[in-house]
C-alpha cells in the first residue's frame, strides 16, 4: 500500500506535463468573459470564409517595443490566427520600419508609412543610464488583389492616455481586421447621397464623416436642381441640417425617392440656437431655426420636429473662463445642459448595441403623429429634462449656479426615431391626373415597406478641430471623450442598408458605461453613510458571534 500512497499526486503532475507538452502544438483559449471579448462573432467568421483570393498583412509593430505594445502585438497575433482558422487566405509578417540598416530605404519606408496614414508614436525610453527617444508606427498595410488598406491601430487622440489608448486599441483589433477585410473585398459599395442646395452642411465640418463613410459606401453630393432622375442611383439619401427652403418639386423628388424604397436619415434643428454665437457674444437670443418647407413632409410620414431646445442635467461638461491669473485665463468645466448625454443601450435596437454614450448639441423634442407608420424610439433623453420654448435667452454665465432641480421635470423626450413599414405619399390626391399617370415619372402614392430615421441635432454628424486637424466624430477636444456619435450614425447606415452583421462586429467590446450623474446627487449621501456605517456594524457582529463562541468554547 505505501508504494501507492502519493500515485494520485504523480498522476496530476503527468498530466499537467502533458497538458503543457500538449499546448506547445496546439494553441486554444477559453473566453470565460461574461462579454465574449477573446472571441470571434459569427459575423467575422462569415466575412472572412467568403475572400477568395490571399490578402496579406503587413504589421509595423516589431523590434524592442514597451512592455504595453508587445502586449498588444500578442493580442494581434491572436486575432489574425483565429481568423486564419476560418481562412488560409490570410497570411501576415510582422516588420520593425526602424531597424533597417540602409538609412536611405528606411526613412523612405517611414515617409510613406506617414502618407498612408500611419502616424509615428514617439516613446521614450529610460532603461539605460540615458534617455532614448524612438518612434513607434503602430499601423497595419492590408493588400487584396489590386487593393490596399491602411489600418492604424492607435488613435491619435487618445495619446494623452497610453493605458486607455492601448486597452482600446486591443478591443478593437477585430473590428479594426475585420472592417479592412471588408473594405477590401467589397465589389459594389451602395451609393449614399449626401443632398445639398439647401444651406445643408456639407463642407469640412462633417470631413471626419465622410471619411468614416466612404471606407464602405460611395458617398456622394448630390444637388437635386428640380431632377427627376437626381436621385435614381441613390441607395439612401442624408439631409443634414439644411437652413433654405426645399421647392415642392425638390420635395416632390425626395417623396418618390422614399416611395420607390430608398432609405433617408434626417438630421434637423428645431431652433437656431449654436455655440458659435455664444462663444462671440456669451449670450443669444434662441430662435425657431428658418421654415425650410420640409414639415408637411415630415409629419406626413409620422413625425414633427418641435421649436423647442431641450436641457438635461445629464450633460457634457464646457469649459468656461472662471478667472485670470497673471492675464492668463483659468478653465474650469461646467456641465451644460444644453448638450444632453445619452445612454443608447437603455433602449434595445440593433443601432444602438453596445455603443457608447452619445453627445447632442442644443437638440429639439422629436412628436410622434398617428399614422400607419411604426416609429421606434431610438435616442430619449433622461427623465431629468426641461424644455424651453422660443423664444428663450441662453448665456455662458449660467454655467456657474447650479441648475434649478426642480425646474427639470418634463420627463424622457425623444431625440431621434426610426420610421418603418407603410409610408404614405404627401402628394397622394394632390396632384393632377397628367403627373400621376406619366409613365415616365411612375407615381407611387404608397410604399408597404421602408424605413428612415430622424435625428433632431444639426450638429449630429460634425466633428471638432484641433490645430487644423479634423478630429473624429463624437470626440470632446476638451474633455478627451469619445462620445458614440460616429458608430450610431454609421450602425444607422448599415441598418438602413441591410447590412446588419458589420453592425454586430463594430460594437463588440465596447464598454462606456455611463452614470446617472442626477441620480449620484440624490443618493450621495445615502451611500455615504451606509459606506461608513456598514462596515462598523459588520465588525460589530463578527465581534459578538467570536465572542460568544469563545465564551461557549472555555465555559465547557
Amino acid at each position: 500500500m505505501r508504494k501507492f500512497k502519493h500515485i494520485d499526486h504523480i498522476l496530476l503532475v503527468v498530466i499537467l506535463i502533458l497538458i503543457n507538452i500538449l499546448g506547445t502544438y496546439y494553441f486554444f483559449r477559453i473566453d470565460l468573459t461574461v462579454d465574449k471579448r477573446y472571441s470571434i462573432s459569427n459575423e467575422s467568421k462569415q466575412l472572412v470564409s467568403s475572400i477568395e483570393d490571399i490578402i496579406y498583412f503587413k504589421i509595423y509593430l516589431e523590434g524592442e517595443l514597451p512592455v504595453e505594445y508587445k502586449k498588444l502585438k500578442s493580442e494581434i497575433v491572436y486575432i489574425l490566427d483565429e481568423l486564419r482558422v476560418h481562412s488560409k487566405l490570410i497570411e501576415y509578417e510582422f516588420i520593425d520600419p526602424t531597424a533597417i540598416d540602409n538609412e536611405q530605404y528606411r526613412l523612405s519606408l517611414q515617409k510613406e508609412l506617414y502618407e498612408k496614414g500611419i502616424s509615428p508614436i514617439p516613446h521614450r525610453s529610460y532603461d539605460t543610464n540615458k534617455m532614448e527617444e524612438f518612434f513607434i508606427f503602430p499601423g497595419v498595410i492590408a493588400t487584396y488583389q489590386s487593393k490596399e488598406n491602411t489600418i492604424n491601430i492607435i488613435n491619435e487622440t487618445l495619446m494623452n492616455n497610453p493605458d486607455l489608448v492601448i486597452k482600446e486599441a486591443a478591443e478593437k483589433l477585430e473590428y479594426m481586421f475585420t472592417n479592412s477585410i471588408r473594405t477590401l473585398i467589397t465589389q459594389k459599395k451602395q451609393k449614399i447621397g449626401l443632398i445639398n442646395g439647401h444651406g445643408e452642411i456639407t463642407n469640412n465640418k462633417i470631413s471626419s464623416f465622410k471619411k468614416l463613410i466612404s471606407e464602405h459606401y460611395q458617398l456622394i453630393d448630390i444637388s437635386i436642381n428640380e431632377k427627376l432622375s437626381s436621385l435614381d442611383e441613390m441607395d439612401c439619401i442624408i439631409i443634414n441640417n439644411p437652413s433654405l427652403r426645399f421647392s415642392e418639386k425638390d420635395k416632390f423628388i425626395i417623396d418618390q425617392f422614399i416611395m420607390k424604397g430608398g432609405k433617408s436619415i434626417w438630421i434637423l434643428n428645431g431652433t437656431n440656437a449654436n455655440m458659435d454665437s455664444l462663444e462671440a457674444q456669451s449670450e443669444t437670443l434662441i430662435l425657431e431655426s428658418n421654415d425650410t418647407n420640409i414639415n408637411d413632409l415630415l409629419f406626413k410620414y409620422g413625425v414633427r420636429i418641435n421649436t423647442n431646445i431641450l436641457q438635461d442635467l445629464q450633460a457634457a461638461p464646457i469649459p468656461v473662463v472662471t478667472n485670470y491669473i497673471d492675464n492668463k485665463p483659468q478653465w474650469k468645466f461646467f456641465p451644460w445642459v444644453f448638450f444632453p448625454v445619452i445612454s443608447p443601450n437603455s433602449i434595445e435596437h440593433i443601432i444602438n448595441y453596445k455603443i457608447n454614450p452619445i453627445k447632442l448639441q442644443f437638440p429639439s423634442s422629436i412628436d410622434t403623429i398617428r399614422n400607419k407608420t411604426k416609429k421606434t424610439i431610438l435616442l430619449k433623453t433622461s427623465q431629468y429634462t426641461k424644455v424651453s420654448t422660443t423664444p428663450t435667452l441662453i448665456n455662458l454665465e449660467s454655467l456657474k449656479n447650479k441648475p434649478n432641480k426642480t425646474q427639470f421635470n418634463s420627463g424622457e423626450k425623444n431625440a431621434a426615431i426610426l420610421l418603418s413599414g407603410y409610408f404614405e405619399s404627401l402628394f397622394k390626391n394632390r396632384i393632377s391626373p397628367i403627373i400621376s399617370n406619366n409613365t415616365e415619372i411612375n407615381f407611387k402614392d404608397y410604399i408597404s415597406d421602408n424605413k428612415m430615421i430622424i435625428i433632431s441635432d444639426g450638429y449630429f454628424i460634425e466633428n471638432q478641430f484641433f490645430k487644423g486637424q479634423n478630429l473624429p466624430i463624437g470626440f470632446d477636444k476638451h474633455t478627451g471623450t469619445q462620445y458614440g456619435n460616429d458608430y450610431f450614425i454609421l450602425n444607422a447606415i448599415d441598418y438602413l442598408l441591410d447590412n446588419h452583421n458589420f453592425i454586430k462586429i463594430r460594437s463588440k467590446n465596447i464598454k462606456l458605461r455611463l452614470l446617472n450623474k442626477a441620480e449620484i446627487e440624490k443618493r450621495k449621501k445615502y451611500w455615504q453613510i451606509f459606506n461608513l456605517i456598514t462596515p462598523l456594524f459588520l465588525l460589530l457582529i463578527i465581534g459578538t458571534m467570536i465572542f460568544i463562541l469563545r465564551e461557549r468554547k472555555y465555559k465547557n
